[in-house]
């Protein structure tokens, strides 16, 4: 039996007035099923103590309808703000669809030799397929994907066109951060980023050259320590009179060197962000940003695994699909001076 009989699938069914096919349905298709209906048979689920057993389940189907979100080990840490705010859509979207997610630590260049991560789960079929948050030069993880048939979607841009991806477009990042500081008339525009190595890094890097050719990149900014030390270098030369950078908690470190440097943002210094997240509200002051559609990254990383699940289920050829989103500024105080008024006026707060 599929069913652990606290309660069984008749009478649930028998408890909320609804066939036994809409039970089944709310169960393995619960998309097919009106809100209503769903939320009506699984608070009678609750009630009556019924549960299900995942493994003889997945047996039976051929499905647990578990998938895997691994998280790469980037930089020392596995979770950051940019993270934790693409996981809550994740989980928000699958659970809509009847999709159950586990969260793994994994290791792009060790992860068979770690017992902890979760690619056990997808060797042994408890997992169906994976989610990898952000793409990674050289990753092991795909190799292995590949070779075994296992479907599996990037939450990131990667170089090769044969790996399925949901991405934010990051030439167009780049385009749209620069072009946009150069239009609000700012003219030493510097943009901090990742090592140049991240493919990423280089698309982004093209479109911000494209946009300010006259502009300043300063590679290796990881994070909010390293931002810290670049733009002081760079206000102590008088380099910079803006600063473009990647996102998460980076805007920190800039923030504190231009209050240690006697300069204030907007009026010395502006400041854009690549990632819109709700801490960029709560900064003071409040903190520009291009952005990010997270409910469509999610939506479309769900749906695109989803696919790529069935045509499996159905022995069909895995279509390496690769969507990418565009960005939108989204400006708030830390650059809202404006035109030649803004421009003279850091000039003349500078030459005092």
């Amino acid at each position: 039996m599929v069913e652990i009989q606290k309660a069984n699938m008749m009478q649930i069914a028998e408890h909320c007035g609804v066939s036994l096919k809409t039970v089944s349905r709310v169960l393995n298709h619960p998309e097919q099923v009106s809100t209503k209906t769903r939320d009506a048979v699984r608070k009678s689920m609750e009630q009556c103590g019924f549960q299900v057993n995942l493994l003889a389940k997945g047996l039976k189907q051929n499905r647990t309808n578990i998938i895997i979100v691994f998280l790469d080990k980037h930089n020392g840490d596995y979770m950051n703000l940019w993270r934790s705010e693409m996981l809550k859509y994740l989980f928000r979207y699958s659970s809509g669809i009847g999709l159950k997610i586990i969260v793994s630590p994994s290791d792009s260049h060790g992860f068979l030799e770690d017992e902890t991560d979760g690619f056990y789960l997808l060797s042994s079929g408890i997992a169906d397929g994976a989610i990898l948050l952000e793409h990674m030069a050289k990753d092991q993880r795909i190799e292995y994907l590949k070779r075994t048939g296992t479907p599996y979607v990037v939450l990131g841009q990667p170089e090769e066109q044969d790996i399925p991806a949901v991405s934010l477009d990051n030439f167009d990042v780049g385009l749209k951060g620069g072009g946009y500081l150069k239009e609000k008339g700012f003219k030493k525009i510097c943009y901090l980023t990742n090592d140049a190595n991240f493919y990423s890094t280089k698309l982004r890097v093209g479109g911000f050259l494209k946009a300010v050719p006259e502009g300043r990149v300063v590679y290796g900014v990881k994070d909010a320590k390293t931002a810290y030390e670049r733009t002081r270098e760079l206000l102590q030369e008088g380099a910079a009179d803006s600063i473009f950078t990647n996102g998460d908690n980076r805007f920190l470190g800039i923030y504190r060197a231009a209050a240690e440097c006697g300069y204030r943002i907007p009026q010395d210094l502006g400041v854009l962000s690549a990632d819109d997240l709700a801490v960029n509200e709560e900064a003071y002051p409040s903190l520009s940003s291009l952005g990010q559609d997270f409910e469509g990254l999610a939506e479309n990383c769900i749906t695109l695994l989803q696919s790529l699940l069935q045509k499996k289920q159905c022995h069909e050829a895995l279509v390496r699909e690769q969507i990418f989103l565009p960005s939108t500024i989204m400006e708030r105080e830390s650059t809202r001076m404006t035109g030649t008024a803004g421009t003279e006026e850091r000039k003349s707060n500078k030459n005092i």
